[in-house]
């Protein structure tokens, strides 16, 4: 499991368990899978983006990573309800749009919203696009709710201090308000887990007392919740105290041990930096006018002035520091006190070489006079295939805060064990991007109009385009029409199509063709199994998009993931039905693709990637099946195997 999966992992067991565990139940709580070092464990706890670690004792046993068995570790995040919701416009605030009684566990109006006026969708496209932006996708309900509770600190009322104050004797302390007190009438020692009366105590150590029972009712909390109060109010206060200085320095301290490259996860959308990004505010990947950003975390990430003399000097593999002031340090990636990070397009070995503003990853190798020098193999630069490696390793592999050299070289003859490597970038000015995107219209990201081949011979040649897509409106009297309505209504006789639609996409073509040939090298040059498949739109809105930048099953995986997570596709058009529980009714509309199946793998709801042939991630399935015996359904979880090929628009015979 990579240190990216692993630590999404560990979050998730932490949520599903009331927002914290000590660190001997976390390493009991992630027994079922493979042995996780200490060292490990303890690089990606030390990420205080999303995790708080809190030394109780000081006589406890302490781990070769400095941890001590009963050390705290408390899932953390910036993630908010929006307080302006639904009262003020304001699809771009980062925070969630969702009902606050939902939150707290039993909105009057009912789970499924049908009368409410806020939102109990965490699948919405505002909603979700702000938890995959916090990359919470993991996360079911109840553990976004558990998140919320012990970070969000609007979501439940503050310990009373005048409750806590006076004479002992009086019921209310010097609290002026008593019963109708907006606050918790608690104990505030029983609450830091201090207090040392004990059962004595003449304040409450109770939820279920007078005061704190009437003002929970009017919360409307849930009792699941209620039963857990005392763990999310402690959780709350340790993360508020850490995030005064005062709780910095009370926190136990655990130095950062981060990659060579130091670069986010998040990544920059290739289409929006063209601009032509047709999923909009819908897209998961981040929208910015450059393939690189340069950000530093001062409560929220803000973007950096000078972003391209910084991206100059890290593209330098000389320079550890920026030559700004004060300079950015690119090892432990901090300006003075602050954390900063590098956003990125997709690494170009990632994509058709014909894909243009994708990052250029260059390694690089100091030699024995102490200068970087980029990486040589038996005279050839070789940047591409230790990139490939890496990548390999680093999503999918164990990861150890740099990659396994020893394993990923051993290719290499000429690797040195000991030699010190460098991962920076190829340096694009703004003039660079420009120019990229003025020569895109004349290749289509290598795709020309008048040089392409293999265009389909039942294209309408006068409506090609350079960039996007143009849909082709089939005559109904054709054989092409025949066909597909044949295939369409095979299973499903009770409908009646209005239209069909030929979607005729240059560059998709073009890099669908790419991508079999790439998949034909690896089954030793035989045909590739390819197949016509039905996926049912449920969201209208997003048929554009898909037409001209194909699925992406980051943004549409919520629709059905019953044999993974990744796009589903059936062999019948009726079969679309069963694939997804929530759907809208009143739509109708069904594409049908050509896809790329391939060698195909049995799936289940909990696939996250394809499974490995041999048990190594360089020979993968190329889709999963509901059935390996007789397959109806295919899931695909890259989207260069597949073309929207028509789109069928159909209405329910009465």
């Amino acid at each position: 499991m990579s240190l990216s999966k692993l630590s999404k992992y560990i979050f998730k067991v932490l949520c599903s368990n009331n927002g914290s565990l000590s660190y001997e139940e976390l390493c009991s709580a992630m027994s079922d899978i493979r042995t996780v070092s200490d060292l490990n464990l303890s690089s990606i706890l030390s990420n205080q983006q999303l995790f708080l670690i809190v030394s109780r004792t000081e006589n406890s046993n302490v781990t070769t990573s400095g941890l001590t068995s009963d050390s705290q570790i408390i899932s953390a995040s910036c993630i908010r309800l929006c307080k302006n919701y639904p009262d003020k416009d304001c699809p771009d605030c980062g925070k969630l749009h969702l009902c606050r009684f939902f939150i707290l566990g039993n909105c009057k109006f009912g789970e499924k919203s049908n009368t409410c006026k806020y939102s109990h969708d965490i699948h919405d496209f505002h909603n979700w696009n702000v938890i995959s932006l916090n990359s919470l996708q993991e996360l079911n309900v109840n553990e976004l709710r558990v998140l919320l509770l012990q970070n969000d600190l609007s979501l439940l009322p503050e310990i009373c201090l005048h409750y806590n104050k006076g004479n002992e004797n009086r019921r209310h302390g010097i609290c002026s308000r008593q019963e109708t007190c907006n606050k918790m009438h608690i104990c505030s020692h029983y609450i830091s887990g201090n207090c040392k009366f004990g059962a004595e105590c003449r304040r409450s150590h109770s939820f279920y007392g007078d005061d704190v029972s009437a003002l929970l009712k009017k919360l409307r909390l849930d009792e699941n919740v209620i039963q857990n109060l005392l763990k999310i109010y402690q959780n709350r206060n340790y993360l508020k105290q850490f995030h005064s200085s005062a709780g910095k320095e009370a926190a136990t301290a655990f130095d950062s041990m981060r990659t060579k490259d130091n670069t986010s996860n998040e990544e920059i959308c290739l289409y929006f930096v063209r601009k032509n990004c047709s999923f909009k505010e819908k897209c998961i990947r981040v929208h910015f006018s450059l393939p690189y950003r340069w950000q530093i975390c001062k409560k929220t990430w803000q973007d950096l002035p000078n972003m391209e003399e910084i991206e100059m000097d890290f593209c330098d593999p000389n320079n550890i520091t920026s030559s700004a002031i004060p300079p950015i340090n690119f090892e432990t990636m901090t300006c003075e006190s602050y954390q900063v990070r590098r956003l990125s397009t997709a690494s170009s070995v990632t994509k058709p070489p014909h894909y243009i503003l994708t990052t250029e990853w260059l390694w690089y190798a100091k030699n024995d006079f102490g200068t970087w020098t980029e990486y040589e193999n038996q005279g050839q630069k070789c940047s591409a295939d230790l990139e490939n490696f890496y990548l390999i390793e680093n999503s999918e592999g164990e990861f150890n805060g740099k990659p396994n050299f020893k394993e990923i070289f051993q290719n290499f003859k000429s690797f040195k064990r000991d030699a010190d490597f460098r991962r920076r970038p190829r340096f694009v000015s703004k003039q660079d991007v420009e120019r990229k995107i003025q020569r895109t219209p004349k290749t289509q990201e290598g795709a020309n109009v008048l040089e392409s081949k293999n265009i389909p011979e039942n294209w309408d040649k006068s409506a090609l385009v350079d960039i996007g897509f143009k849909c082709i409106q089939i005559a109904q009297s054709s054989e092409e029409y025949k066909k597909i309505e044949s295939l369409f209504q095979s299973s499903l006789q009770s409908t009646r199509i209005q239209k069909i639609e030929r979607i005729q996409n240059l560059g998709l073509w073009e890099i669908f063709q790419w991508k079999k040939e790439q998949m034909k090298k690896k089954n030793g040059f035989q045909n590739v199994n390819e197949r016509h498949l039905f996926h049912r739109i449920t969201t209208p809105t997003i048929v554009d998009a898909i037409c001209n930048q194909n699925f992406d099953w980051r943004i549409m995986t919520h629709e059905g993931t019953l044999y993974g997570n990744g796009i589903h596709f059936a062999e019948k058009a009726s079969w679309c039905f069963d694939m997804y529980s929530e759907s809208t009714t009143e739509c109708n509309i069904m594409i049908m693709a050509r896809v790329l199946v391939g060698e195909s793998a049995q799936g289940h709801r909990n696939c996250h990637q394809l499974p490995s042939k041999d048990g190594t991630r360089l020979n993968l399935y190329d889709s999963c099946v509901d059935s390996i015996s007789d397959p109806s359904v295919f899931v695909i979880f890259e989207k260069h195997q597949i073309y929207p090929e028509y789109v069928i628009e159909y209405v329910n015979s009465l």
